[in-house]
């Protein structure tokens, strides 16, 4: 294998890892760690919409955080380059309830708010 080869296909790697870091921490609908968990908090249930709050980015995995204000949403996604997929998620469990009173029909509707933005 020639040196022009071996150095194409260097960077041609190279092309494909920063790609995948760029999109693995960027915030779009589509092609990014960020859409792919965002597809995965939209069908999570929630007390409000969910916020994205912290991401961590390590190469071809992302983890996401979500808040609706009560519970957090973690997200894992896997990907390389634009093709990118939730493989977890994980959610607490904190009640909301509109009173201090015991009283059931008191507790905040948990239901499909969606995502901001």
């Amino acid at each position: 294998m020639n040196s022009r080869k071996k150095l194409n296909i260097v960077l041609s790697v190279l092309l494909v890892v920063l790609l995948t870091i760029i999109l693995g921490l960027v915030e779009t609908e589509r092609f990014s760690a960020y859409g792919a968990c965002r597809d995965a908090a939209l069908h999570t249930k929630g007390y409000a919409a969910w916020e994205h709050v912290h991401s961590t980015q390590m190469i071809f995995v992302t983890r996401m955080t979500f808040s609706d204000g009560y519970n957090e949403l973690t997200c894992q996604a896997i990907g390389i380059g634009p093709f990118w997929t939730a493989t977890s998620t994980l959610k607490t469990l904190v009640g909301c309830a509109t009173s201090l009173s015991d009283n059931p029909t008191d507790a905040c509707p948990e239901d499909y708010f969606g995502v901001n933005p």
